[in-house]
């Protein structure tokens, strides 16, 4: 059956990846888990593409460690922008300043707001089809607003509770970084976002949440209350997790 496949290997702190993939192509969104465990995650959706192509969103290590820590050709196609790419240490990849092109897909990097050396987040469109994943930002733009509008899957970053993140463990200066405009979206900021951009048609699946100041209760509950009270319709919900990732979706075309 002709379609797009699309699953998030893990989500966290310790590690994000994401997989978007059509019969012939597999685009691989951050690589900050082992080469292991996505080879593993690959062999268990049977995914048997002849091109994987893999997409840097920025040099922090729980989104490209498993790149640094490989030893041999990793197989695949790496693409980023410039300046990550020599933040994150990588000796060849290719340049994306806009949108490239793999088969069916074509992916455009949109401008976040992060503290990193030139961060990114990637709307992934095939056919009539959109996917945006975007995480790590402290606010969102009018820019990243319009372009993951409508997407038909949005896995967009629920990072903290402001309460729980007020009154955690972490000391003033990491509060501060984390809810500043280069940190990390809350819970209420993501409501904010998905009000401004879900449609009937969207799978919303919530990331990168905090095991210290977030609970995906917490997380779930803002995003579907907002919603609701804006009688905003959209197709299901879902956090990703750091261990198990998110649900197989697939989208027919």
């Amino acid at each position: 059956m002709q379609g797009i496949g699309f699953n998030i290997v893990a989500s966290g702190s310790a590690g994000n990846c994401s997989l978007i993939w059509d019969n012939d192509d597999l685009i691989i969104i951050d690589m900050g888990i082992s080469r292991k465990r996505l080879n593993k995650r690959i062999e268990e959706l049977n995914i048997n593409t002849s091109q994987k192509s893999l997409f840097i969103s920025h040099e922090h290590s729980d989104h490209c460690s498993g790149v640094r820590n490989l030893k041999t050709n990793p197989g695949f196609d790496i693409y980023t922008r410039e300046m990550t790419g020599y933040a994150a240490g990588f000796r060849d990849f290719y340049r994306i300043n806009g949108e490239a092109v793999i088969g069916n897909f074509r992916i455009k990097a949109i401008n976040i707001s992060h503290d990193a050396s030139d961060p990114v987040g990637y709307v992934v469109e095939s056919s009539r089809m959109k996917i945006s994943v975007v995480s790590d930002l402290g606010i969102a733009t009018h820019d990243l607003l319009e372009n993951i509008k409508g997407s038909h899957i949005l896995a967009l970053e629920s990072n903290h509770d402001e309460e729980m993140l007020r009154n955690g463990p972490y000391p003033i200066a990491l509060k501060n970084r984390i809810s500043g405009r280069f940190g990390h979206l809350s819970n209420h900021q993501t409501a904010d976002v998905l009000e401004k951009v879900v449609t009937q048609d969207t799978r919303i699946v919530l990331t990168h949440l905090s095991q210290k100041n977030n609970m995906p209760d917490l997380a779930l509950e803002k995003a579907r209350t907002r919603l609701e009270d804006k009688h905003i319709l959209y197709k299901s919900l879902e956090c990703a997790t750091q261990e198990n990732g998110s649900s197989l979706y697939f989208l027919e075309i």
